[in-house]
């Protein structure tokens, strides 16, 4: 597949705490990209660098092949964005919200967004300013499938959702990735939300990403190695990144399985056990 995102050497800072640092990423046709990261690591700031919302402060950013600071109208049409927060007129309807942004785009699916408003019991008839934040950001959600786009960046779009919303909104994203066409990168703080519907799982950490994979290979690499081995005769475990020795040897949280040091074990007598993680541990571990 094809890159549709390609960044390299981005930097951002405010003031001078520094928020991205020559950080490279690569996003390819069809990724369903979870991002995660702790708060404050900088993953609003990303995205909207990416998208050229928030000015970076240096390094190269393309978006189907054109530079993110110069896309084409044709380019623009093709991407949809969920922010964190509501900066739509917040005096204007709902109805008329949707027929003010149908303008601006050459497709537009009506079936699409009547579904959804029914769905999801909205008042299309309300002002945005007396919709609760919940319903706001169903509208908002409503308003990124409905041109049919093959880009969607969505930050934290399931933040201000109850459980209901939140089922029928990963329900959508799920049809969506039957498409292969279609490229949806995602923050979330919610782990569940991502292993639902992501293939890929990138982590942000120190202003860079420090870790980009899919979903499976990052449960499969990931994992705790508990040695026994009371007289700790065993040698340093290999992509170690967490190591805490107990008396009757040591526990280990690796990056990597070194199938040749198991067998090294194995030939020694050294009892070890390899046991998988949940991916809110793996993250923790990878950030810590």
């Amino acid at each position: 597949m094809s890159a549709i995102i390609t960044a390299n050497g981005i930097n951002k800072a405010y003031k001078k705490q520094q928020v991205l640092k020559d950080l490279n990423w690569q996003i390819k046709q069809g990724d369903v990209v979870g991002l995660l990261g702790k708060n404050g690591a900088g993953k609003s700031t990303l995205l909207k660098g990416l998208l050229n919302i928030t000015e970076v402060d240096g390094g190269e950013i393309t978006i189907f092949g054109e530079t993110s600071t110069a896309l084409s109208a044709e380019a623009k049409a093709k991407i949809s964005y969920v922010p964190q927060e509501n900066d739509e007129i917040s005096w204007l309807s709902v109805n008329d919200l949707l027929k003010f942004r149908k303008q601006f785009y050459p497709r537009w699916n009506d079936s699409k967004v009547s579904h959804l408003i029914s769905e999801w019991n909205i008042d299309i008839s309300k002002k945005m300013s007396e919709l609760s934040p919940g319903q706001i950001q169903k509208v908002l959600i409503i308003l990124a499938l409905a041109p049919e786009p093959e880009l969607i960046i969505f930050d934290e779009p399931a933040a201000a959702l109850d459980p209901a919303a939140r089922r029928d909104f990963l329900k959508e994203i799920i049809n969506l990735t039957a498409d292969e066409n279609i490229t949806i990168v995602f923050s979330t703080h919610i782990v569940s939300d991502l292993e639902r519907v992501a293939n890929k799982v990138a982590i942000l950490d120190q202003g860079q990403i420090c870790y980009f994979d899919e979903l499976d290979h990052l449960k499969e690499n990931v994992v705790q190695v508990s040695v026994r081995d009371p007289e700790h005769k065993y040698s340093e475990i290999p992509f170690a990144l967490r190591t805490k020795k107990h008396s009757q040897g040591v526990n280990c949280v690796v990056s990597q399985v070194d199938n040749g040091w198991l067998e090294q074990m194995k030939q020694a007598g050294i009892q070890v056990d390899v046991n998988p993680m949940s991916l809110e541990d793996i993250f923790l571990e990878l950030t810590a």
